[in-house]
């Protein structure tokens, strides 16, 4: 079983289910005694995965570890799959609470709206916008927008993965009475009207990564954006990504027709929320592992669940890993990002 490519991004996997992967893959280990994983820093190359296998993975995880105690001493449920950053001194009073185990990640999406001319646009329009976001993840993000952002808004929240938009349903859909959809789908095959949002939004999202280039899935991805923009209406775009790729995607988005208004770098702040977040993240992978008795098996188990204990911390950019020292050395830089569509 080869979890990093054989998972499917329709299903949500039952505990009993990952029991059973995460077993054929640590038994494989007595067959093939090669890794993906560098046991040094846990990068995996590029070839070695599909995002489709990783995501299904994680998010199917993250529902069967349920609620955890983080590292502020306070409860809470792996939702926001966020980086994010610490909050600009610039930006004035940080808006989330310093106690909140998942704060990077609910300071991400609210910096996606702190550009004067969303501020500007929404006021116009009495709060009254709607976003719609490609590539949700568990709506974690949306809900906060919803609540504390943007309360005013409608939302639909898309993602290709069934585990995250079944969590989206179960967990913030409920409460919000009719203002997050959750949709299920491709973000490039969307059947939703043209000129349907006043915001695209885009956080983290696991497009743009090629080195310097432009895929043919990222012009897609950014052609479903401008068609789904109101005249007017703005792309808001938060990631860490080569550094290298930024200006291709500029000049892609340009192209087709996109003005580029603001590009903050937020680098500086990404990593410092990474060292701050560092012992959350590795109790969180502590309780993942825990939780499967194959990663006590003699002779392979300890091998495997370094291979995933590396994985998970690079995946979440932890101190020493691979993706967090692309930050530090600038290989990969964060920035925020705003485009407006043409009235």
């Amino acid at each position: 079983m080869d979890i990093f490519t054989r998972l499917d991004p329709t299903k949500t996997y039952t505990t009993p289910q990952l029991q059973l992967i995460l077993g054929a893959w640590v038994l494989s280990g007595f067959v093939d005694p090669g890794t993906k994983v560098s046991t040094t820093n846990g990068h995996v190359a590029e070839d070695d995965y599909t995002k489709q296998s990783i995501y299904s993975l994680l998010y199917s995880l993250y529902r069967s570890v349920g609620i955890v105690e983080g590292d502020t001493g306070e409860s809470y449920e792996f939702t926001f799959n966020t980086w994010g950053y610490a909050w600009p001194e610039a930006w004035g009073k940080c808006p989330i609470l310093s106690s909140d185990p998942q704060r990077f990640g609910r300071i991400a999406y609210t910096g996606l709206y702190q550009f004067n001319e969303i501020q500007e646009y929404v006021k116009a329009r009495n709060g009254r916008v709607h976003v719609i976001e490609m590539g949700c993840g568990t709506g974690a993000g949306a809900h906060h927008v919803c609540h504390n952002v943007l309360p005013d808004c409608t939302y639909e929240a898309v993602d290709m993965q069934n585990a995250a938009i079944e969590t989206c349903r179960r967990k913030f859909v409920p409460g919000l009475r009719g203002r997050l959809v959750a949709t299920h789908s491709d973000a490039t095959k969307l059947s939703i009207p043209d000129g349907s949002a006043d915001f695209v939004a885009v956080n983290e999202t696991h497009v743009t990564e090629m080195v310097g280039v432009v895929t043919p899935e990222d012009e897609r991805f950014f052609r479903t954006a401008y068609r789904l923009l109101k005249p007017g209406g703005f792309l808001t775009w938060g990631n860490a990504i080569p550094d290298v790729t930024w200006q291709p995607c500029f000049d892609f988005l340009k192209s087709i027709g996109m003005k580029q208004v603001e590009v903050r770098d937020v680098t500086k702040e990404a990593i410092l929320a990474r060292d701050l977040d560092a012992g959350r993240a590795d109790a969180y992978v502590r309780h993942v592992l825990d939780k499967f008795p194959a990663f006590r098996v003699p002779v392979v188990g300890a091998k495997k669940r370094l291979e995933a204990k590396l994985a998970m911390e690079n995946f979440y950019r932890n101190p020493g890993t691979n993706l967090y020292q692309n930050m530090v050395d600038r290989t990969d830089t964060y920035k925020v990002v705003l485009f407006q569509k043409p009235a």
